[in-house]
């Protein structure tokens, strides 16, 4: 028979044996799978999205790890239903990749929103999220930030484009989205492809150029095709993504570790995918230059011309706030503003 001292001894061994483990089980991380849909060399993974996962791991003292996926776990479009369906716990969209879903979200890429990406992503984070949130386009996944892309422009190998007559037969390579809505309203051949199939697309003349912000130029390795750019003030179009999580990974975080991951998100995310965008746009348009490549700047008639073909994309969206019970009005106008003083800030 075992003495009562042993048998204590053995007790408390036990005891400590459980609470060590259940203290061992507490610490280990939350490990989050995050999938991306381009290359993780690209800056917007490299100098984003990465950087912005380390942040968290580090605010949250390694409680939280973000791993991304070696492949994505998807199509480009099919990631907006592998984080609600849980397939994947974090993800980015492209909002013009789904038609008739995000369609309050163009009101931060019509023609001639903004002078740098930083400024428009800075701006859409606020406008949504004072106006918009609450039509929960969203709605099956939890939004954490939004971002957008530079000024879009007209890349061109032979053929300039400095007026609306040069759109006659021109060949360009679009993605959907806003850039559809511009070969209805400028009367363009559009060709819809991927984006990485745009440097033999060009290489071949099988399209005459491409409508891309000058990162995206880079990017994909056509500035040894491209031979001119015509851009316009505030950009002939934008795009936005949006950063999301499964709405159920985001419950398994501690209340400590979902104030944390918040706190990084919003415009902290604005900030940090619109400057990683920015930069990049910056440093393309430079190699461009050094290349030879010839700049053309659209002169007012031709941004009027632009301006009044375009306009019906405005009204759109206008009437869409309306439906929704959203001042669209209010929303543009203050969107504007904010566009502004932000630009201004930057000068």
């Amino acid at each position: 028979m075992k003495s009562k001292w042993i048998s204590s001894l053995m007790g408390l061994g036990l005891a400590t044996a459980l609470t060590t483990g259940s203290v061992a089980q507490a610490q280990e991380p939350v490990e989050l799978t995050f999938s991306v849909w381009i290359p993780q060399t690209h800056i917007l993974v490299s100098n984003f999205m990465i950087p912005w996962a380390e942040e968290v791991e580090e605010a949250t003292e390694g409680r939280v790890k973000v791993n991304f996926l070696p492949k994505p776990i998807t199509n480009p479009v099919g990631h907006f239903d592998a984080v609600r369906n849980g397939l994947v716990d974090l993800a980015f969209i492209s909002h013009s990749y789904y038609p008739g879903r995000f369609d309050l979200m163009k009101f931060g890429i019509l023609p001639f929103s903004g002078n740098s990406a930083e400024t428009n992503s800075i701006a859409t984070w606020r406008i949504y999220d004072k106006y918009l949130r609450e039509a929960n386009e969203h709605r099956g996944v939890k939004l954490l930030g939004v971002y957008a892309h530079g000024p879009g422009a007209v890349f061109t190998t032979d053929r300039v484009v400095d007026g609306m007559d040069d759109f006659d037969g021109l060949k360009l390579r679009i993605g959907g989205g806003i850039q559809a809505d511009l070969a209805k309203a400028l009367d363009f051949n559009a060709v819809v492809k991927p984006a990485p199939e745009s440097y033999e697309l060009m290489s071949t003349g099988v399209v005459d150029g491409v409508l891309f912000p000058p990162e995206s130029v880079a990017s994909f390795q056509l500035d040894t095709v491209v031979k001119n750019a015509t851009f316009f003030p505030g950009g002939l179009y934008s795009d936005n993504h949006g950063i999301i999580m499964n709405e159920s990974a985001f419950e398994r975080l501690s209340e400590q570790d979902q104030k944390i991951l918040l706190d990084l998100s919003g415009e902290h995310i604005a900030r940090m995918g619109g400057k990683a965008w920015g930069d990049a746009d910056v440093a393309a348009l430079e190699s461009l230059e050094a290349k030879g490549v010839v700049f053309h700047d659209a002169d007012e008639q031709f941004v009027a011309d632009v301006r009044d073909r375009t306009q019906v994309f405005e009204e759109t969206w206008l009437a869409t706030a309306k439906e929704r019970g959203i001042d669209g009005p209010k929303v543009l106008e203050e969107f504007r503003a904010e566009l502004e003083a932000l630009e201004s800030q930057q000068q």
